[in-house]
């Protein structure tokens, strides 16, 4: 059993590295996805559909009843999924008729100043996760150096657990040199 925690949107799962985690360990090791709610899985009834059949029918989700022990059918998900896209569909909708009227009442829709701050905290937390994970891949990568395993092999580990250079890449062997050189 593992645990994996993603804050990410739901909108799109090509960007949720821990859900590809999630979705590979169940594979590999026979397990059941289990997850809160189900739009936190996705809000697109494709990709939930697609998680599902990779999964083998192996999904839970706490907020569909089931019978106790069953496993969720593939209707039921489709229908909740359907909710969750539709739900999706018209937050933004509402979003940019509520942006078309500020715009008419007032002619900008954003604070510019409120922009330059928020852009400039964003910036900043960006910054503080970015090292965070650097320290922690760049430990990882020690370690995994001492056990002797090769530059090669290192990266090749790093990208099989999602993890990705500062620029969103994949790990080569010259990468995780000049990461442990540093």
């Amino acid at each position: 059993m593992a645990e994996f925690v993603e804050v990410q949107s739901a909108k799109r799962i090509e960007d949720r590295p821990e859900l590809k985690k999630a979705i590979a360990l169940c594979q590999k090791k026979g397990y059941t996805l289990a997850i809160a709610k189900i739009d936190r899985l996705s809000r697109t009834t494709e990709d939930a559909l697609a998680i599902y059949s990779r999964l083998d029918g192996r999904l839970y989700s706490c907020d569909i009843p089931t019978e106790k022990g069953a496993r969720m059918d593939k209707f039921t998900l489709t229908i909740f999924m359907a909710i969750a896209d539709r739900e999706r569909e018209l937050i933004s909708i509402r979003t940019k008729q509520a942006l078309d009227v500020k715009l008419e009442q007032v002619g900008e829709w954003r604070n510019p100043q409120l922009d330059m701050n928020s852009r400039r905290r964003g910036s900043e937390s960006n910054l503080r996760e970015a090292v965070r994970e650097y320290r922690t891949v760049k430990g990882y990568a020690s370690l995994l150096r001492e056990q002797g395993l090769s530059y090669k092999a290192i990266a090749d580990r790093l990208s099989e657990e999602g993890h990705t250079t500062r620029r969103g890449k994949a790990f080569k062997k010259m990468t995780v040199k000049r990461l442990l050189d540093r």
